[in-house]
């Protein structure tokens, strides 16, 4: 999926458009609305070929059931080429689209553009967007701690239950580039350490604390949440390498760290990202 403005849709992808598309992106453009609004109303626009079985008759319909698209081969090699050039996923062969790329593309472009409700609402009252901040394998290096403990241990928890061992949050080494991340973020955001404890190791609890207290200090100064329900967090971004605990239902942007293809395999990626969002 390709990171675009409203602005460089319109300059560099009008071959991709039609007139009254352009004009409909025009207005889009010039009124912020609320996040959500937006978006759906970009994707009406750049990808209403979605909401074509809506239309269907009973034969075509039919048609759509069997894997068989109702449609030309001519229209949805021209939607196709749009899709594909946007880096969105392409209809199957049935028509529809094989997964919400599309409505996550929209969403990325109100974030890109700047221009929505709540936005200009934090800038008026002079606040910031929120970001939290996972640790394990984000901030904190995970198998660096594991590397510390007995073998007795490793044998008796692993592969699987290494958060159980009492003390080993405490044996674990900052992630390579996330101090220097963090204490970024918490310049530039509202900045909270969102994290889960293992509920099987009591210590795991005080050691996550006192991992933070030592390592981020003031910067991240009663800023630490520990929960087991992380969708129930409101905020704009999560930056997060799993979607467990509720990492994959949060209501904000979910930037999956060290995830393959995501294009936020390391600290530098996430800074570049957020970087044209502060």
């Amino acid at each position: 999926m390709k990171i675009l403005t409203l602005g460089k849709i319109l300059n560099d992808y009008r071959d991709f458009l039609s007139d009254c598309e352009i004009e409909k992106l025009r207005e889009i453009q010039k009124r912020p609305t609320a996040f959500a609004t937006q978006a759906k109303e970009l994707h009406r626009v750049l990808f209403d070929e979605e909401t074509d079985y809506m239309l269907d008759s009973g034969g075509n319909s039919k048609r759509r059931s069997r894997g068989i698209n109702p449609l030309s081969q001519e229209y949805t090699d021209r939607v196709n080429k749009k899709r594909g050039a946007f880096g969105v996923s392409l209809l199957g062969s049935n028509g529809f689209a094989a997964d919400n790329s599309s409505g996550l593309f929209c969403e990325e472009v109100v974030r890109q553009t700047k221009n929505y409700k709540e936005l200009w609402e934090l800038k008026g009252r002079n606040a910031k967007q929120i970001v939290f901040v996972d640790m394990d394998d984000v901030l904190v290096n995970f198998q660096s701690g594991i590397d510390k403990i007995s073998e007795e241990d490793k044998k008796k928890y692993g592969p699987d239950h290494f958060d159980n061992v009492p003390g080993i949050f405490a044996l674990m080494n900052p992630y390579e580039g996330a101090i220097e991340g963090y204490k970024w973020l918490s310049k530039n955001f509202d900045t909270y350490i969102l994290s889960t404890a293992s509920w099987d190791n009591p210590s795991a609890w005080s050691d996550k604390l006192l991992w933070v207290k030592k390592h981020l200090q003031e910067e991240a100064h009663k800023r630490l949440i520990l929960t087991h329900n992380k969708h129930l967090a409101k905020g704009d971004f999560l930056i997060d390498d799993r979607t467990a605990n509720g990492a994959g239902d949060f209501s904000g942007k979910h930037i999956h760290f060290k995830e393959n293809g995501k294009g936020f395999e390391d600290w530098k990626k996430v800074i570049a990202y957020l970087e044209n969002l502060t």
